[in-house]
C-alpha cells in the first residue's frame, strides 16, 4: 500500500515537524533535569554565611594614643598639625583652665598626629586633646557593632572586608558600650558611634604607613549553613 506524505503549508513534511518538536522537547527535559540537579547539589553542598556587619577603622598596634587634658578647660591654641611627627614631650596644645591660666599639653609618645581638638573646644579632665598614631605593631581593625548583635560574636570568628583583600579573626569583643572619650580619638565627634560596642579584629598583614584610621566595613561570619538548612527552621549550623 502506498502512503502519501502529508506536507505542511510551508512545504515541510509533518513527520519532520513532529521529529523536530520531539527533539526540542527532549532537550528541554534534559535541561530541566540538569537544572534541578544543580539546584539540589547547591542546596546540599553549598554554603550560606550568617554575618554581622560593622563599620570601623584600621589601627596599628593598640591604636591611637590620646593626649589627655590634665585639667578641665578649653583649648586655647593648637600647636601641631594633623600628620606632623612628634616625640615624647612635644607641645601639642595650650589648655585654658577655669582660672584662665594656660597649661601646655605635651605628647607622651612618639608618632604621627591623627586628630586634634579644635580651638575653643571644652574638655573635661582626661579628655582627648589630640590622638597620636605610634605606627608600630600589627595591623588591626576596630569595628562598631550594636548591642542587639553582640551575643552572636566571639573570639576566633572569621572576618572579611569587601574590596580590600583584608581578612582576619575576631580577637576581642567589648561587653560594654565604648565611652565617648574612648571613641573620639578613633571616630571624632560622630553621634552614630553612641552606644556601640568595639570589636577588635587581628588582620593577616602588617600595618603600613598611614594605615591608622583608614575607614573599613567588615562582615563577621557567625555561622555557616547549607542552603537546604536555611530553608527550614531548626537546620543544622556548622
Amino acid at each position: 500500500m502506498t502512503m502519501t506524505a502529508v506536507e505542511a503549508p510551508g512545504g515541510e513534511r509533518i513527520d519532520e515537524l513532529v521529529s523536530t518538536v520531539r527533539t526540542k522537547a527532549w532537550l528541554a527535559a534534559v535541561a530541566l533535569v540538569l537544572l534541578a540537579a544543580c539546584a539540589a547539589s547547591w542546596a546540599w553542598l553549598g554554603q550560606v554565611r550568617d554575618v554581622v556587619a560593622g563599620d570601623g577603622v584600621l589601627v596599628a598596634g593598640a591604636g591611637p594614643v590620646p593626649a589627655a587634658a590634665p585639667v578641665a578647660g578649653s583649648v586655647a591654641e593648637v600647636l601641631v598639625r594633623v600628620g606632623q611627627e612628634v616625640t615624647p614631650g612635644t607641645p601639642l596644645a595650650v589648655l585654658a583652665g577655669a582660672r584662665g591660666r594656660g597649661q601646655v599639653v605635651r605628647a607622651a609618645t612618639a608618632g604621627r598626629v591623627l586628630r586634634t581638638a579644635a580651638p575653643g573646644t571644652t574638655l573635661a579632665a582626661g579628655g582627648a586633646v589630640a590622638a597620636i598614631d605610634p605606627a608600630g605593631g600589627p595591623l588591626r581593625a576596630l569595628l562598631l557593632v550594636g548591642r542587639d548583635r553582640l551575643a552572636l560574636l566571639s573570639p576566633g570568628q572569621a572576618v572579611t572586608f569587601g574590596g580590600t583583600g583584608l581578612r582576619g579573626r575576631v580577637s576581642a569583643v567589648e561587653p560594654y558600650p565604648a565611652s565617648a572619650e574612648a571613641l573620639r580619638p578613633l571616630f571624632g565627634a560622630d553621634p552614630r558611634t553612641e552606644g556601640r560596642h568595639l570589636v577588635t579584629v587581628d588582620l593577616d598583614r602588617p600595618a603600613w604607613p598611614g594605615a591608622t584610621l583608614t575607614p573599613v566595613s567588615g562582615e563577621i561570619t557567625v555561622a555557616v549553613r547549607r542552603p537546604v538548612d536555611a530553608l527550614f527552621s531548626g537546620g543544622r549550623r556548622g
